[in-house]
């Protein structure tokens, strides 16, 4: 819901009876980063970001520590210990949650000090109310197997997850945190450690793949995951639901194996089994990765492989036929998992390769654009004639497929090197890349942004132009490197706040970044990870003076886009007017 009332209110700007000029941001600016990262020389990755209705920003990460480092830091300064880890060179991965202001205030934390967080894995999500809900894939911090899992709320509360075991393995956690960071309750989602019909001294220690997920205008929690061994979800009235797989009959216990299937879990508000959308049918593996709610519909991203007699699987009633390479599925539901359509576009090997990452959803502008990172040929199964291709085998590319939200049928697409992309023109058509998202392009409906990453210091994180019909490139003035340097730069994740054009992003790196246009931030020494605030180019309303005589009969109210109402607005800079059921953005000079 969050979302969608910051995109009617952003849509609902309208002009006031002022004195009024046209004022037009022109390129992406940074408006203020953070730095988040330990004293170890590894870990520290950022997970998810999302925005609060408020405009508040919620940052989920993992972040390392040891017995003998065990601080992470805040801009430089003590945020928290983690877990006493001590063993060799690895790091125990902790749980951080940050939430900022708009203007990158840091208002409170969530972190743990015992438990092993997986990186890379898991989602946060803002909620209606203000608060989040954090899903997060956790086992216990080596040596401390007797010890509960234990999060620490903004109170400085100690939070503990009840849970000791003689071994240790993965499980799920559903965090539900409030607007002022008071942990409200925590759920754990078992998966079986073993098989009946396995060897009895056979241990699976990890048997499922957490992806992305949301939480739709009602609250309901929505987890994307592969799963490998019987899950255990706890239910409202006491009980627990059993789901298991059947792609998995081979399985060694091996988490890097190829296996399991793919499973949208939804839970209610509160943390408990509500349904759940899984595919019919025999395959190689299947994965469900991602999670996009909007309004009543859920558009979910997975993949497949057939096996080498091939295949065919079924949601609902819609036939999908993978390839023995990655072959993404996009399905379109409503909220109680009845499915609206199905498409699987089969995938090629390029070069030999096959590697398919990072997939993305965004609605925008009445469009569905799925992006990523590939090196392989994706085809639309209705017409093959109908493809994006990488021209190499080798390194990595970004992709960007456009859909019609309302059927899946297959608009355009986009190779990250379809185009003369050439800021600088050494590295931006031979590094690895990876196309990571779309954002709207505020001055322009006829135009979208794609955001990515080239693992390169000069190009790092960007932002790239093309028209929204055909998905041409912006060429040639199209295209802002907004993240550079950084050492070997690579883009974690992003959310774009509508209601005020801002796009807030994650990097991650091990050296200086340089943000455009003329922000650096301090050396960092080991890995950590880059948080910072872009606001687009937008067309905002320019005022010289208020008049006193507009719309006398209703009270005026002006807000900071922070949202901090003021008397009446004295300092120059973009304000909220709002006037009975009127709202209108004000660039006031």
């Amino acid at each position: 819901m969050k979302k969608l009332l910051r995109s009617i209110f952003a849509a609902s700007l309208t002009l006031a009876a002022f004195s009024q000029v046209s004022a037009t941001t022109q390129e992406p600016a940074a408006q203020w980063f953070n730095i988040i990262d330990s004293k170890t020389t590894s870990g520290d990755i950022a997970t998810s970001v999302d925005v609060a209705a408020d405009g508040c920003v919620y940052w989920l990460g993992t972040y390392g520590s040891t017995e003998s480092l065990p601080t992470v830091m805040f801009n430089g300064t003590d945020l928290f210990d983690g877990a006493l880890y001590n063993a060799g060179n690895s790091v125990n991965n902790n749980f951080t949650l940050i939430k900022t202001s708009p203007s990158g205030e840091k208002l409170w934390t969530v972190y743990s000090n015992c438990g092993d967080f997986a990186s890379n894995s898991g989602f946060c999500a803002a909620t209606a109310d203000g608060g989040v809900v954090a899903v997060s894939k956790v086992r216990h911090t080596d040596g401390m197997l007797s010890d509960n899992i234990n999060l620490v709320d903004a109170s400085d509360t100690d939070c503990p997850v009840e849970w000791s075991c003689e071994r240790r393995f993965y499980r799920i956690l559903v965090t539900k945190i409030s607007a002022d960071g008071l942990i409200e309750w925590n759920r754990l989602i078992d998966c079986a450690t073993s098989s009946a019909t396995a060897d009895p001294d056979t241990f699976w220690a990890d048997c499922f793949n957490l992806g992305g997920g949301a939480v739709d205008e009602s609250g309901n929690i929505y987890i994307a995951l592969n799963y490998r061994s019987t899950l255990s979800i706890p239910a409202s009235d006491g009980s627990t639901v059993s789901l298991s797989p059947v792609n998995c009959e081979s399985w060694n216990g091996d988490p890097q194996a190829a296996a399991g299937d793919f499973l949208l879990l939804a839970l209610d508000s509160n943390g408990y089994y509500r349904n759940n959308l899984q595919l019919d049918g025999s395959c190689a593996v299947s994965y469900c990765q991602s999670v996009l709610a909007q309004g009543s519909s859920l558009y979910i991203q997975g993949y497949a492989k057939a096996s080498p007699s091939g295949s065919q699987l079924r949601a609902a009633s819609f036939v999908l036929t993978p390839s023995e390479v990655f072959s993404p599925i996009i399905i379109k539901a409503d909220t109680n998992l009845s499915v609206d359509w199905a498409k699987c576009f089969p995938g090629e090997q390029v070069g030999g390769k096959s590697a398919f990452q990072s997939p993305n959803m965004a609605l925008v502008n009445g469009s569905l654009y799925f992006t990523g990172q590939y090196n392989l040929k994706i085809c639309d199964s209705d017409n093959t004639a109908l493809s994006v291709e990488a021209t190499q085998g080798t390194l990595r590319e970004g992709f960007i497929i456009k859909l019609d939200p309302s059927n899946g049928d297959w608009l355009a697409a986009r190779n990250s090197r379809d185009d003369d992309w050439n800021k600088p023109s050494a590295v931006a058509k031979t590094g690895l890349t990876g196309y990571s998202g779309v954002v709207p392009d505020p001055t322009d409906e006829n135009k979208i942004y794609v955001y990515g990453y080239v693992m390169n210091a000069n190009v790092g994180v960007f932002l790239r132009s093309y028209k929204a019909e055909n998905l041409v490139a912006d060429l040639p003035d199209g295209q802002y490197n907004i993240i550079t340097g950084g050492g070997v730069p690579s883009f974690q994740c992003a959310a774009f706040d509508s209601a005020g054009a801002a796009l807030y992003i994650c990097a991650r790196g091990n050296k200086a970044f340089n943000l455009m246009p003329d922000l650096t931030t301090p050396a960092l020494t080991t890995w950590g990870v880059l948080t910072a605030r872009f606001d687009l180019p937008n067309k905002a309303t320019g005022i010289d003076n208020i008049a006193d005589n507009v719309g006398a009969e209703l009270p005026t109210e002006y807000y900071t886009l922070q949202g901090i109402r003021v008397d009446r607005p004295t300092s120059p800079g973009i304000y909220i007017c709002r006037k009975g059921a009127s709202v209108s953005k004000q660039l006031i000079r």
